[in-house]
């Protein structure tokens, strides 16, 4: 018993370690986390690359509000085609495919003001909109006005809920200055909300 008593007491007069070195070692590798998180993280350049490589000269919208242009694409070989040029020169198009269901889903292509191309849906959901327009750096829906960031698609203001669901990218294909995307892309497309 009196050599519990003793440990005790040793505890008390024994200098205690520093717990300096752990908290610094501990400081030092989220610093070094966090500075390699800056230098080699997601960079706004890549965040551009939602639409993928540009495909057209940049431009700006800022101050105007451009309208979709209707056009009909060509289907072939299980793809769905429409001009490049067509798209360049209007900023943005629509169009309407029927998918599986006969339901007719409401599409579009335009040039983001970095050059890259976005083809996919035009349904801002639940509002049901099928037309948007290009407004400065957003795409807007003509119905309820939400908006969007042109380059990614994330919301900015508007409808919340029609913000969760931005318009679909079906990964548009360049070659010989003809866009084309996977008609089976539009035939399994269903409404989201």
């Amino acid at each position: 018993m009196s050599k519990q008593i003793l440990n005790k007491k040793e505890q008390f007069t024994q200098p205690q370690k520093s717990k300096l070195p752990l908290i610094m070692g501990i400081l030092g590798v989220t610093l070094v986390a966090v500075i390699l998180f800056f230098m080699f993280g997601p960079s706004k350049k890549e965040s551009n690359n939602y639409f993928g490589d540009p495909v057209a000269a940049e431009r700006s919208y800022v101050g105007e509000v451009i309208a979709m242009t209707k056009i009909e694409p060509n289907i072939e070989d299980g793809k769905i085609k429409i001009p490049l040029d067509v798209v360049d020169q209007n900023n943005i198009v629509s169009f309407e495919i029927e998918n599986n269901e006969q339901i007719l889903v409401p599409l579009m292509a335009y040039i983001t003001p970095t050059g890259r191309l976005f083809v996919g849906s035009s349904m801002c959901e639940p509002c049901r909109g099928r037309t948007f327009s290009l407004g400065g750096e957003t795409l807007i829906c003509d119905t309820c006005r939400t908006t969007y960031t042109i380059e990614d698609h994330e919301f900015i203001s508007g409808a919340k809920a029609c913000g969760a669901y931005p318009p679909v990218n079906m990964n548009p294909i360049v070659e010989n200055n003809v866009i084309s995307i996977e008609l089976d892309e539009v035939l399994n497309w269903r409404i989201r909300s």
